[in-house]
């Protein structure tokens, strides 16, 4: 039992409410939001769900954007013992069907910018007893959400979770299929922070990196008692500390700790740290994962971008006024800041660290970060939902430490297998394993595909690739896209990257074609850049010397746009859909 509350969230809410009341949680536009206001809102919605009879493990439904309102939900299930299943806003009625059908959600809260597609599914819906609207017009019969809010009691419900209880269902991107219902418990998350952070500092003292950029993983990583110890971390002597065998495991305890008890965390509370995440929805737990984050340490506030559009002279004038030191985005959402014309025009000198995750980023891509953001540090991280998401990350200091390819070394249990399933050596492909105590609970409702993707302990990534000579782990692509053309394999993360090189290229996606002779042959699917113009056979050309003769392009197709994710992703089996024949 925590020490305000016996439920893990409100313990930590109404830590925040008591010691930090006037700290920043969250800046969206003209609205800022305080850790005591936003505790007392969730306390509320918490209350008022229960009188709509949730209940411990029931599932709720959410349909937000980046916003203030996402945030103060999210924790409010959690306070009522109930899971969040917050959904993609930009499903089509089907989707939005499917998901809520399949979560067992009783209730449905969503914003009115969504009706349109909420209403056209609302009929299906037969497991959804109350809806509740944000904004205008909405379901008849709906709550209105500010009365919703207003009918709770601002105390705490008292609903007592556990660390192995499910913090939140997570639904993949469904490349294949529906989506499958993720299970990832707060415990997963305690731990991957544990270890995460850990690391983080550990690999911090180790690389050479500046004063400045040692002050700046200190200023990003706000664990009580970091600063006073911050002027050791760079001398001899700490770097032969943290190599010693164990250390890394006791930073790993003690943060545990320090990130499960209030009490002790709160000493770090006055140091607000502000985050963006500009590309990434909260309804993917590569974002997700902050918010746990974020209320475990209580001090990051959530600077979010008003509007569900990327747009860089928005986000550049946010950084500009807000000055937050934190900024992660998917590989699309860095193009397209670092390559906007009107760039240097803002300051954006308070940002210290540029993570990137959800996504490869190319060497390409972050030297340009680092030519735009002079002095920052570079982490890259990598996983998968399932994996509560983060199993390896790389911290680069400048451009000349770059390597393609490269995620990091793990921070879980790692193993390359070949098709046999057994493991191979360094330096030799095969599909990433990963072993952890942060892997799901497990697929809902699904336990013939859990077991399908576990295997003696192991998670199955679906990820090819290899450890190389220092132990990183280096992305070749995923095992399902591999193209085979007349007995010879393709992967397309490496016909992509050249194609990218071609100056007129936007975006590629490159897939496979049926092929009488061959069996398949390699199309690439090509987004030219505002304004170019190019031919197939320019860009057919431009691949000849760069690559081996089955790897190039049979043919090319010029298309306005490609599709993405709402992480930006390129969907590449809607590409195989549409232009794939």
């Amino acid at each position: 039992m925590g020490k305000y509350s016996p439920n893990i969230i409100a313990n930590c809410l109404i830590s925040l409410k008591k010691h930090n009341p006037g700290g920043e949680a969250v800046v969206y536009g003209e609205r800022r939001v305080t850790w005591g206001a936003l505790a007392g809102r969730a306390l509320k919605l918490a209350r008022a769900m229960q009188k709509l009879g949730v209940k411990k493990n029931d599932k709720v439904t959410f349909m937000f954007h980046n916003c203030p309102e996402f945030v103060e939900l999210n924790y409010a299930i959690q306070v009522a013992g109930a899971v969040p299943v917050p959904m993609n806003y930009r499903f089509i009625p089907r989707e939005i069907e499917f998901q809520a059908q399949h979560s067992d959600s009783t209730l449905f809260i969503y914003e009115s910018i969504w009706r349109e597609q909420v209403e056209k599914a609302a009929p299906n819906l037969t497991g959804i007893r109350n809806y509740v609207c944000r904004g205008e017009g909405g379901i008849s019969g709906a709550i209105e959400y500010e009365e919703f809010v207003s009918s709770g009691e601002e105390s705490d419900p008292a609903v007592a979770t556990e660390w192995e209880d499910a913090a939140v269902m997570v639904y993949t991107g469904g490349t294949t299929g529906f989506p499958k219902g993720v299970l990832l418990s707060y415990g997963a998350h305690l731990d991957m922070f544990a270890i995460l952070l850990a690391n983080v500092i550990v690999r911090g003292v180790q690389i050479e990196l500046t004063p400045e950029q040692l002050e700046n993983i200190k200023d990003a990583i706000s664990i009580p008692g970091l600063r006073y110890v911050q002027p050791l971390l760079r001398t001899k002597l700490m770097k032969g500390f943290v190599a010693r065998p164990g250390v890394k495991k006791k930073a790993q305890s003690f943060l545990r700790y320090v990130l499960s008890h209030p009490e002790a965390a709160r000493f770090g509370y006055a140091n607000t740290i502000k985050y963006m995440v500009p590309s990434m929805p909260f309804f993917h737990d590569a974002s997700y994962q902050i918010l746990l984050m974020g209320i475990m340490v209580g001090n990051i506030c959530y600077v979010l971008v008003p509007g569900v559009k990327f747009e860089p002279a928005a986000i550049l004038e946010i950084v500009q006024r807000e000055q937050p030191i934190f900024m992660a985005n998917v590989p699309t959402g860095w193009k397209k800041l670092v390559s906007y014309p009107g760039l240097k025009e803002y300051d954006v000198s308070s940002l210290k660290i540029a993570a990137t995750g959800a996504g490869a980023a190319s060497v390409a891509l972050k030297r340009k970060m680092f030519e735009t953001f002079p002095g920052v540090l570079v982490l890259d991280m990598f996983g998968q939902t399932e994996m509560t998401p983060v199993t390896s990350f790389r911290i680069d200091a400048g451009p000349d430490s770059l390597k393609e390819r490269s995620v990091g070394q793990s921070i879980v249990e790692v193993k390359i297998v070949d098709e046999n399933g057994a493991e191979v050596p360094p330096g030799q492909a095969g599909e990433i394993m990963y072993k952890s105590s942060t892997v799901m609970m497990g697929y809902y409702k699904d336990e013939g595909k859990t077991s399908e993707a576990m295997e003696g302990g192991w998670f199955k990534s679906g990820d090819l690739g290899y450890l190389d000579e220092e132990g990183e782990v280096r992305l070749i692509d995923r095992k399902n896209e591999c193209i085979n053309t007349g007995g010879e394999k393709v992967f397309p993360l490496e016909v992509e990257e050249i194609v990218h090189q071609h100056p007129q290229v936007d975006d590629v996606c490159i897939i496979g074609v049926p092929d009488d002779e061959w069996g398949c042959t390699v199309r690439a699917v090509v987004q030219l850049k505002r304004g170019q113009k190019a031919n197939p056979e320019d860009i057919i050309e431009f691949c000849r010397d760069k690559l081996a003769g089955f790897k190039i392009p049979r043919s090319v197709v010029l298309v306005d746009e490609l599709p993405l994710s709402p992480v930006g992703k390129v969907l590449r089996q809607k590409i195989r859909d549409m232009y794939g024949s």
